[in-house]
């Protein structure tokens, strides 16, 4: 990892260690309240309705965002991309790196 970190910023330390944890930790407790949700034995909806069908939209959209240009998550960009410096507010700016695959993953996350 440190490799990965020291190859993504190598003008600055990244704490991407520090970031996985936060999302695993993130992750574990919103597993553990679907399995809470799930012993309840609630059901379902048949219908979705258009609020939730907005809401599932700006959702989406909130996480391709927090994917491909938030601090927390550069860890998952780290092997892929380059850090260049901050931009606005809590988005970062990063360049694709490698070639083949390894490029096109990276064009993706940037």
């Amino acid at each position: 990892m440190k490799q990965i970190a020291r190859e993504y910023s190598p003008e600055e330390e990244r704490p991407l260690t520090a970031y996985i944890v936060l999302v695993a930790l993130f992750n574990a407790v919103f597993a553990g309240f679907l399995f809470l949700v799930r012993r309840t034995g609630r059901e379902l909806p048949a219908r979705t309705a258009p609020s939730d069908l907005a809401l599932l939209a700006v959702g989406t959209y909130k996480i391709s965002r927090l994917l491909t240009k938030d601090w927390v998550t550069s860890f998952y960009r780290a092997p892929f991309a380059t850090y260049k410096g901050a931009a606005s507010g809590p988005e970062v700016n990063e360049e694709p790196r490698g070639q083949g695959m390894r490029l096109a993953i990276g064009e993706l996350f940037t």
